[in-house]
């Protein structure tokens, strides 16, 4: 019997786009023997919608006439189950019962754990890393100070508040140039390289700031580190096991590896994400390089908590010959498959893995005690009008 598998995808963020795309991806590598995917778009108004045309890209053309065409749906757990329904003629309308749901979600709103939390509060199994790694690893700045904190090298960085930069603008612009030009100013949770800007003086790191304060209201100013080489490797797995990819080398066309570099060079329909970007792998690097980003990736993704497949970003520094670890993405684009496919790991394997670490991650969660069998507000003569006497 296949298994209802509810992936989400698209929500409220910047690169909700991305997330059609690496979805759509997914479900077309999906093994559809064992599993029954079942597509379920959240709309930028946050609401959810089912078509079952939605797995074919043309029908994401046009955005509003996918609201328009698709039934709006609601979760709603019976039984211990989690079902789907749909609005009908005024009337609640079951779709299917869904076994396990799969987030394809990037950004603010969606990869930082709200959905996570969500389906937590609904008590169902979920692809991907739980609530609290998920925020933390999304917040690029609150990453930093936890790696640091850990004896994990990361590039030297300043973060900060928007109401701090308001009240303390000229402290905050001299702590970050204490740093060193050239800068590099980023929202500290936005991705997809979102609201950046590379900055050579105080005027461009004043436009820098306001330009990534469109996006947030915590800002990351990091050291430019040249000359670089961008390194990248994918860990698979839980706290129980961590496997780690090839790690490849990236090419930027771009002194920043934008927006443009990882999703709109070349033909959009076929866009392949971060696939398409200019690359080699495995890098040509030395074994002792390799073997270390191999076992930082590990050690990262067992501080910060991480479940699923994870890409880590690495800054190489070729003069000081120091390797920074740069950011975690808990959700990555088109989930970092190429990386395994690399390592002769299909993307259908992938993702019959990453369905059974979620499965296997739930039925270890459900075997823990979460409530104490306790009768508190009966003892009425511990109680005066509700507040608790001594």
């Amino acid at each position: 019997m296949r298994l209802n598998v509810g992936v989400v995808f698209g929500g409220k963020s910047v690169e909700h786009e991305v997330s059609i795309i690496s979805a759509l991806q997914m479900i077309e590598n999906m093994n559809q023997l064992k599993y029954n995917p079942m597509t379920i778009y959240l709309s930028k108004e946050n609401e959810f919608y089912f078509h079952e045309d939605m797995s074919d890209i043309e029908f994401f053309k046009d955005m509003e006439r996918v609201k328009l065409l698709s039934h709006k749906v609601i979760f709603h757990k019976k039984n211990d189950h989690l079902e789907l329904y749909k609005l009908s003629n005024y009337k609640l309308k079951k779709i299917c019962q869904i076994d396990i749901i799969f987030l394809i979600v990037h950004g603010t709103s969606c990869e930082d754990g709200t959905l996570s939390a969500y389906f937590e509060l609904l008590h169902v199994p979920y692809v991907g890393s739980n609530v609290l790694s998920s925020a933390i690893n999304q917040n690029k700045w609150k990453l930093k100070q936890i790696l640091d904190y850990n004896g994990i090298s990361v590039v030297p960085f300043k973060g900060f508040y928007e109401n701090e930069f308001y009240e303390e603008e000229e402290y905050i612009l001299s702590q970050c140039e204490q740093l060193g030009y050239p800068l590099i100013v980023k929202p500290a949770s936005l991705g997809s390289s979102v609201g950046i800007t590379k900055c050579g003086n105080r005027s461009d790191l004043y436009q820098g700031i306001l330009s990534a304060l469109q996006y947030d209201n915590e800002i990351l100013v990091e050291k430019v580190i040249e000359p670089m080489m961008e390194l990248n490797c994918s860990v698979l797995g839980d706290d129980a096991y961590y496997d780690t990819s090839f790690v490849e080398r990236v090419f930027q066309q771009d002194e920043i590896l934008s927006y443009q570099d990882k999703y709109l060079r070349g033909d959009t329909k076929n866009s392949k994400g971060m696939e398409s970007t200019n690359r080699e792998l495995p890098a040509k690097i030395s074994e002792s390089l390799t073997k270390e980003v191999e076992e930082l990736s590990k050690q990262a993704a067992k501080i910060v908590g991480t479940s699923g497949v994870i890409r880590i970003d690495y800054i190489f520094d070729k003069k000081e010959d120091n390797l920074y670890l740069n950011e975690i993405n808990t959700i990555p684009g088109s989930l970092a498959f190429y990386l395994w496919r690399a390592k002769n790991v299909s993307y259908k394997v992938l993702i019959d893995r990453l369905i059974q670490i979620a499965l296997r991650k739930y039925r270890v969660k459900n075997s823990k005690m979460f409530s104490y069998e306790s009768n508190l507000l009966s003892l009425k003569k511990q109680f005066s009008k509700g507040k608790l006497l001594k």
